[in-house]
């Protein structure tokens, strides 16, 4: 009996519930209103947007190499002999300054030489003076022979009336015509002496010449035993000691000129082509070819050296192009020099341009005013992204030039002011609606890396 009580109740309780549902339920399907249309609303892309400047524009490129000396001299003996004195500081890495006195070899065998040759001078000095005593006794010679000609030959010519008078005899006859002939040939033999004196004091001057020669070239070679240094250097190798015999052509030591640096730097192609000016070409009328081509190039430069806690940078200039272009690389050799790189050392701050340094050298070329340029990161294959006065997106086809790190130059398709896209828009739809957002930050770093304020990236 308490079963049946219990569904009976359950029953009285469900069936009014289910009921109010139902009435719910059909209230609300009369009640409810039809649905409401939302006209469609154009979707809206924000972007970064830049102003396109027009700006001088200073082309660079980077190229990476070593620092080698502007000039390295090795010391080579020109004569032979045994060393008597060296430089106490001939050491590696120590600095010599110039005209200092670095090697002596022992003098002796050279100046014996020179003894002997000015000895020869000296012979050859004598035997001149001695023709030219020669040359004067006979000339006094001959004119008294002359004047015994005359007489002989006034002899002669008195006789010759005799004889054909029959006044002398015939013997008498031949005997001064004998003593004519005598005398003649006596003035022909001093008039021949005199005639080869000249000869006799030429080929002496041509040996007094060549000893006076050999003189010099003793004097030369005794100057060659001192060995001093031709500027200012550092010491890179040495290689004789006291006592230490050496031949001639051997090499002694290496210095290292202090008054010049350079920086051979290989910079590839496509760079290098950006630097010089643009669309011109040498003028080789007016000038030399070297000269013309690097007053054409007009390239300015910086070594630059990256330490942990600072940057270097020394002022160069570009002073030639290497001969060939690098087949592994494809990059061509700049030689940037740097004078004086000691002197510009400070300490604690800058150190010196050492030898071997691994160094950035960016080259800066002639600045070319009026450019209008734009970011890399904004030319799409040939199109820039550009928004109009109703801030739609138009696509752009542009002509670009002279690609640096950063940015590009623009040759055509868009002019200073417009307004480009810098974000990446997906997809890029012609006509689009934009909000757009200045980027004055990229703006800031635009200019400032196009006109060489800024770092090249």
């Amino acid at each position: 009996m308490r079963l049946l009580d219990i569904v009976k109740t359950r029953k009285l309780v469900v069936v009014p519930v289910l009921l109010i549902g139902v009435l719910v339920f059909v209230g609300m399907v009369k009640t409810k209103k039809a649905p409401q249309r939302v006209p469609p609303q154009e979707r809206v892309q924000v972007v970064r947007t830049l102003t396109v400047p027009a700006v001088s524009v200073v082309p660079r490129a980077l190229g990476y190499g070593y620092v080698q000396p502007g000039q390295v001299w090795d010391a080579v003996a020109e004569t032979s002999g045994k060393i008597v004195a060296v430089h106490p500081a001939l050491k590696k890495g120590n600095i010599i300054g110039k005209g200092e006195v670095l090697l002596r070899i022992d003098p002796v065998e050279q100046g014996n030489a020179r003894q002997r040759d000015e000895a020869n001078v000296q012979d050859v000095l004598a035997q001149i003076r001695r023709l030219d005593q020669t040359e004067k006794d006979t000339q006094r010679k001959l004119k008294i022979e002359q004047d015994k000609l005359k007489l002989s030959r006034s002899e002669l010519d008195r006789n010759s009336i005799l004889f054909a008078n029959n006044v002398i005899s015939k013997s008498e006859q031949d005997t001064v015509e004998h003593n004519y002939l005598t005398q003649s040939n006596a003035v022909q033999n001093y008039s021949s002496t005199l005639n080869t004196i000249p000869a006799e004091r030429q080929q002496l001057r041509a040996r007094l010449s060549s000893a006076r020669s050999q003189v010099a070239d003793a004097k030369h070679d005794e100057a060659k035993t001192v060995i001093r240094a031709p500027f200012d250097c550092r010491v890179a190798d040495e290689k004789v000691e006291i006592g230490q015999a050496v031949k001639t052509g051997e090499v002694l030591a290496t210095l290292d000129s202090m008054g010049r640096s350079e920086a051979l730097a290989q910079v590839p192609l496509y760079l290098f082509k950006n630097v010089v000016p643009r669309g011109e070409r040498p003028n080789f009328d007016d000038g030399k070819s070297t000269e013309v081509v690097r007053d054409f190039v007009k390239l300015d430069a910086i070594i630059r050296l990256k330490l942990p806690d600072s940057i270097v940078e020394w002022t160069g200039k570009v002073v030639r192009l290497s001969d060939a272009v690098d087949t592994a690389t494809r990059t061509i050799g700049i030689y940037v020099a740097v004078d004086d790189p000691y002197l510009k050392a400070e300490g604690g701050k800058r150190p010196p341009l050492l030898k071997n340094i691994y160094a950035e050298v960016e080259l800066r070329g002639a600045p070319r005013p009026n450019t209008v340029i734009v970011p890399r990161s904004a030319v799409h294959d040939k199109t820039v992204y550009v928004v109009d006065t109703q801030n739609r997106l138009r696509l752009r086809t542009v002509v670009t030039h002279s690609p640096q790190s950063g940015f590009v130059s623009i040759s055509s398709g868009i002019k200073a002011g417009d307004v480009i896209v810098l974000s990446d828009v997906v997809p890029a739809i012609d006509g689009m609606l934009l909000k757009t957002v200045d980027d004055a930050k990229a703006l800031q770093r635009l200019v400032a890396e196009a006109t060489g304020e800024g770092s090249v990236k």
